[in-house]
């Protein structure tokens, strides 16, 4: 097989360029196709020269590699998909920017840009009070038509338009910051400066879109060019919702690079400790960062089980002070799962149930939705199961909602077996039924349910107003 190393660095001028002429392909001689050698060859070469660099003509690089005009094209037709290369009709082909790497990590434009050398700044295209949609009020934990600030800016690098960014806040928390934002201010800094606020932990996706009307004007580039959508939810230290933003990235711009970790495999981690979580007791500072992990598990496992507006209703600040008091009840012991950032992803409560005070009962297990299929339920599962009846010979017990088959296996699993009792709480009319525990404790096996969380995905009980 030809080997192209060489490409650019020894060969035959076309013009300005310097490029190798490698021997001609033979047809029996390639295992891949013919074009992919001269996308490789081209691919070298095109890392060598500056942006904007012309290419070799399609003849000339016919007449360079010995091949056909139709095998030229499909490899300048990869590396036009590629976005590596753009083409002018009438003036030729041309080495496109290199695109701007930037790690996934929680960190601004302004620091992300400064820190690859490029000068980052920003234009305020629009600032606005409207009422939050169900998407916007439930990734900020507000109840449903509550106002929030919406802040819309156009991102540049070097000058040059790379994406358009809008933020929603909440309008009671955050009032006021309208009046500091400029061109130049990062709001990072000022949530931290006028308002107190450390950033502590995001979640964010990614997905792939089109450039269309208004947006693509504003990036200055041509409609149906792909973009990446980045939506993302940033919490503080004490786990409370700060903003929800959505960012659209040109295509040809970006590029965003993350590493990645086998998740632990936690089926042999004993119940009172983790190599990845910190198990521990909750205080009453820990309210906050418990109402997100409540809201967010009931919003996002409940669906077609609890009518919508009830989910639509939990409201931060009341969940916080139900929680705090809950946190409070020495009755009832309530456990944490603290990841290594200091955010807390899950937590249980558990104690004497209260039909039957010589059986243990699990009142709640939560998890955070971004902390699903990593084992953080089984854990509290254990350790909850553990404290309760150290020596394995006690009877516990929980409530479950009846269409809840997905918590139902996993529970099963670790021993508990429906028992025929059953309840409907008005407050929220979805039956239930509880579930009794008169085996062995042992390690739990059950894959976790996946795509919900905490009671939809670790369901330990029904928790409401009403309950323990």
């Amino acid at each position: 097989m030809v080997d192209f190393s060489n490409v650019a660095r020894e060969g035959l001028s076309q013009g300005s360029l310097v490029i190798a002429k490698p021997e001609l392909l033979h047809e029996d001689a390639v295992a891949s196709p013919k074009y992919q050698g001269i996308h490789d060859a081209l691919l070298t070469l095109i890392e060598s020269l500056a942006d904007g660099a012309g290419l070799p003509t399609e003849r000339e690089l016919c007449q360079t590699y010995g091949v056909s005009r139709s095998t030229v094209r499909q490899a300048l037709a990869q590396l036009e998909v590629e976005q590596r290369i753009f083409r002018r009709q009438g003036k030729g082909t041309f080495v496109s920017r290199a695109k701007i790497e930037q790690r996934l990590e929680l960190m601004s434009h302004t620091e992300g840009m400064r820190a690859r050398g490029i000068s980052p700044s920003s234009k305020l295209i629009d600032v606005r009070r409207i009422h939050a949609d169900q998407e916007v009020s439930t990734h900020l934990g507000l109840s449903p038509k509550s106002e929030v600030l919406r802040i819309e800016r156009l991102r540049l690098a070097d000058g040059d338009p790379i994406a358009i960014e809008v933020v929603f806040l909440s309008a009671d928390r955050f009032d006021g910051i309208t009046a500091a934002l400029s061109d130049h201010a990062s709001l990072y800094q000022l949530l931290s400066s006028n308002y107190g606020i450390e950033l502590a932990s995001a979640e964010e996706t990614i997905e792939a879109v089109i450039a269309e009307g208004r947006d693509a004007g504003l990036l200055k580039c041509p409609p149906g060019m792909p973009l990446l959508m980045l939506s993302r939810r940033t919490l503080d230290t004490n786990g409370r919702p700060i903003g929800f933003v959505r960012s659209l990235y040109r295509g040809d711009r970006y590029r965003f690079q993350t590493g990645l970790q086998r998740p632990l495999q936690l089926s042999s981690v004993p119940p009172t400790k983790s190599t990845e979580l910190t198990i521990r007791v909750a205080s009453s500072s820990d309210a906050s960062a418990l109402a997100t992990v409540f809201i967010d598990a009931w919003r996002s496992s409940y669906r077609g089980i609890v009518d919508d507006a009830i989910l639509e209703a939990l409201n931060y600040d009341d969940v916080t002070t139900w929680l705090k008091g809950r946190v409070s009840d020495t009755t009832v012991r309530t456990l944490v799962a603290e990841a290594p950032s200091g955010r807390v992803v899950g937590f249980t409560r558990f104690g004497a149930d209260p039909d039957e005070p010589a059986t243990g009962h699990i009142f709640a297990l939560y998890v955070s939705p971004a902390a699903g299929g990593q084992g953080v339920g089984r854990l509290l599962m254990k350790r909850a199961m553990y404290e309760l009846d150290p020596m394995s010979a006690k009877t516990l017990t929980l409530w479950v909602f009846e269409m809840n088959q997905r918590a139902q296996t996993f529970y099963g699993a670790a021993g508990f077996e429906p028992d025929g009792g059953q309840r409907i709480e008005e407050l929220y009319g979805a039956q239930e039924i509880r579930m009794r525990r008169l085996s062995p404790l042992h390690l739990l096996h059950a894959e976790e349910p996946a795509g919900t969380t905490s009671e939809g995905k670790l369901d330990a009980s029904f928790v409401s107003n009403h309950s323990s």
